[in-house]
């Protein structure tokens, strides 16, 4: 019963508590995950284009390439366009990524290791490191509304039913698979690597089934009309002539990288962003070092050892073919290893019983040593590298998550550090003959260690136990991370706002606790005095590349000073005329516009006082927060302080009895960004983000947010081509760089590209409340306008305006 390909026996289907308790435990976990977890890079895209194409039929892109539709790759977002209608809650999306996990781990513990480890399967100690295996590897991929979670279960399916296969029955389940995998993702095409792998089986059930040559052409072609059904899915809605469009204009505008590139994937891997964050390194590094290490012991099976290690040959095989496709596809992004979590988990899962079933063979060689010895090195320095990545993750205003920028040291234990796995693997030998190591050790592989513990063995089994533990701490790691986020800080929480939904509490995810801050009056002049300016020019000194919010002697610019002067550069000092501040309430505040640099020497401050008499009492001065400041610690490369921005204070932050401001401005630097230019005080409100957009429609959020404001319904639509002019924008965070402005860049081949160079975008004031430091993202209001008549008609000529 322990050869590749046979039948597991029913035993090891029987119903166990320890097992139960462990499907119990998964099934939690990923449930957990759909509450907490992270967002991936596309979530707001997908979401988006499912939302547009259930309001107007149109499949197409909604955010680039001109509109063309995702042919031949849509299948995802047409089944996600009808749960759009019903609720745009990031929990309910993410319901489908959760089933499909779900599958998957039945379809990896009773399918693929029900054949691949028939005597050990169903074991509590093997299905526990299965549950390991996979959550490590599904949990930083595969959840949100990206095609991967598909691609995983399509995958593993077709691997079970491929290594199952015995009659033309099975292999027309299989060919169903392949062919509706494929039209999710262009990782689809990863269903080669079992074909591949398992074709002489294929080839052997079909010549079996058939009594002659004509028959075996018709199988095949029975098998390739199957399949097909997957070319039906792709081309119910779509021609030739839209694939074609698509692939071009999707070649056109990138990105789409030449196979010889795809060491790039492994770049941004080990990158220390969201691409390479430490979770999602682990399972990847992982099954790379244990690939060669499995390579080396399984070819001494053709001299007598036994069959039960083909399995895990068997695996590494589809594994290795599998990453060799993945060269194949037109993207090179991180996100694609979720296709192979299944692959990866099961691949884990037989290497560690190969290696920990070799310690209890009575033969042991040097060379088994030898390899056992570089394996446990491999897996040391693929921990420390893995632990050596940030927890960072998309989008992290949404979550505060620790050490998102790396390296991961809980409880301050290096866990990126090498020296520290080798430290485990020095303590696996003083435990190995230790009575609880053997009880494990059985239960893994099926059999006691035979013969006196010796150095050989502990060797063998050292990579085993080391990948396990460094899959485990992962597993660990992210989950206690996620669940310490939203107490950390719930304002923003992505979870707080889940747990709001399932709780049945209206919630409008990010916009709950996003305030706007918009301008109200400018202030008048207390008195006559003149103020002191000291290298600061009224009504200038400043970019006349970046206009200020009026022009200058006008509205909010009516008064407007600026260090920035021709000639050798030079610093100032400006103190403002006194500005009468009348009483304020709760909800509102003063604010300036600034452009320049407001810190590392510079500074802008606010000074209240009280009236008395014609002379104002001085009450102390406030610093208002720049974020463009607080963005130099943040970003890759310096801020661009030149834009106008709007800062000021609450109501609450201002000296009591205050009903007098000015501005104390002082620019102490000579360097080229070493200027300041700012404008008078003005009135400011505070109101919710949800109230705001609710009077500013229609909105257009950018990809990178979009799934963050399941309130926003009056969204820009693109129908037939044409796309609403939007009134208000809501961009992604400037840490994004140029993903922050990514929805209008005509560099990207969108619909809104023509906002920029036909309108103009106004920033309105925003904050996260209480974290004024958190760049959430922008929010912008656009002038331009719709101003042209559709129409809409046949060929013959006939049309009507719409």
């Amino acid at each position: 019963g322990g050869l590749p390909g046979s039948r597991p026996p029913l035993t090891s289907y029987r119903p166990r508590w320890p097992t139960l308790a462990i499907d119990a435990g998964v099934l939690s976990v990923l449930m957990a995950w759909m509450v907490v977890g992270p967002l991936t890079d596309d979530d707001g895209f997908a979401t988006t284009i499912a939302r547009n194409a259930a309001l107007t039929g149109n499949p197409g892109n909604y955010y680039r390439w001109w509109n063309t539709p995702e042919t031949p790759f849509a299948l995802s977002e047409q089944l996600l366009a009808p749960l759009t209608q019903l609720s745009l809650a990031p929990v309910w999306l993410r319901l489908p990524s959760t089933a499909l996990g779900v599958a998957t781990w039945f379809v990896l513990s009773r399918g693929v290791l029900g054949v691949a480890l028939p005597g050990v399967a169903a074991s509590a100690r093997v299905r526990a490191l299965a549950a390991v295996c996979l959550l490590a590897a599904w949990l930083p991929f595969n959840l949100g509304v990206r095609p991967e979670p598909y691609v995983a279960l399509g995958l593993t399916t077709l691997l079970a039913l491929l290594w199952r296969a015995r009659g033309l029955g099975s292999l027309g389940w299989a060919a169903l698979v392949a062919g509706l995998t494929i039209p999710f993702s262009p990782s689809g095409l990863l269903v080669a690597a079992p074909i591949l792998r398992f074709a002489p089986r294929i080839a052997g059930v079909i010549r079996d089934s058939a009594r002659d040559r004509a028959e075996v052409v018709t199988r095949v072609l029975l098998l390739g009309a199957v399949a097909a059904t997957g070319l039906t899915v792709i081309f119910a809605d779509q021609n030739w002539e839209g694939l074609v469009t698509a692939t071009r204009l999707h070649s056109f505008f990138g990105p789409s990288e030449p196979w010889y590139h795809e060491p790039i994937r492994y770049r941004f891997l080990l990158s220390a962003d969201q691409d390479g964050s430490a979770a999602k390194r682990v399972p990847v590094l992982l099954t790379i070092v244990l690939l060669p290490v499995a390579a080396a012991l399984l070819p001494r099976r053709r001299a007598g050892v036994s069959g039960a290690d083909r399995p895990a040959g068997m695996l590494a095989e589809v594994v290795g073919i599998a990453l060799v496709l993945l060269w194949f596809t037109p993207s090179k992004w991180t996100h694609h290893f979720g296709a192979l979590a299944g692959l990866f988990a099961a691949f884990l899962v037989a290497g560690v019983a190969m290696l920990l079933r070799k310690t209890s063979t009575p033969v042991m060689d040097r060379a088994d040593a030898t390899a056992g010895l570089a394996g446990a090195m491999l897996v040391v320095l693929a921990a420390g590298l893995a632990f050596a990545g940030p927890n960072g993750w998309w989008q992290p205003a949404v979550y505060d998550v620790p050490w998102a920028a790396g390296p991961i040291r809980p409880l301050g234990l290096p866990l990126d550090s090498p020296l520290l796995w080798a430290g485990a693997l020095v303590l696996g030998y003083v435990l190995w003959s230790a009575p609880v190591t053997l009880v494990a050790l059985r239960g893994v592989h099926g059999g006691a260690r035979q013969g006196p513990a010796g150095h050989s063995r502990a060797l063998l089994a050292a990579p085993a136990v080391l990948a396990v533990a460094a899959a485990g701490t992962s597993v660990v790691v992210l989950l206690g991370s996620f669940l310490a986020a939203p107490l950390r800080r719930p304002a923003g929480s992505l979870a707080a706002a889940a747990l709001r939904q399932l709780n049945g509490d209206l919630s409008c995810g990010l916009a709950d606790d996003v305030q706007v801050l918009p301008d109200g009056a400018a202030l008048t002049l207390a008195d006559d005095s003149p103020g002191r300016a000291d290298g600061f020019l009224a009504l200038g000194g400043f970019d006349p590349a970046s206009a200020p919010p009026n022009p200058p002697g006008t509205g909010m610019s009516a008064h407007l000073w600026g260090s920035l002067a021709p000639g050798p550069r030079n610093t100032g000092t400006l103190t403002s005329p006194w500005f009468a501040l009348p009483a304020l309430g709760p909800a509102s505040g003063v604010a300036v516009s600034v452009s320049g640099r407001t810190g590392r020497g510079n500074k802008l401050a606010l000074e209240f006082g009280r009236a008395a008499g014609a002379e104002a009492l001085p009450l102390g001065e406030r610093i208002p927060l720049d974020v463009v400041k607080q963005d130099q610690d943040r970003l890759d490369g310096p801020p661009d302080y030149r834009p106008w921005r709007s800062i000021g204070l609450d109501a609450a932050q201002l000296p009591a009895g205050a009903n007098r401001v000015r501005i104390h401005a002082v620019d102490a630097t000579t360097d080229r960004d070493g200027w300041l230019a700012v404008t008078g005080p003005r009135l400011r409100s505070v109101v919710g983000l949800t109230e705001f957009l609710n009077t500013h429609g229609p909105v257009l959020v950018s990809w990178p947010q979009a799934f963050l404001f399941p309130c926003v319904r009056d969204i820009v639509q693109v129908r037939d081509g044409l796309a609403q002019a939007p009134r208000t924008i809501i961009e992604a965070p400037r840490r994004h760089g140029r993903l922050s402005a990514i929805t209008t860049d005509q560099a990207q081949g969108g619909v809104f590209a023509a906002i920029r160079p036909f309108g103009q975008l106004y920033e309105v004031p925003t904050r996260l409340a209480g974290h004024p430091d958190i760049d959430w993202g922008t929010l912008q209001v656009s002038t331009a306008r719709d101003a042209y008549t559709a129409r809409y008609g046949d060929i013959s000529g006939s049309a009507a305006p719409r």
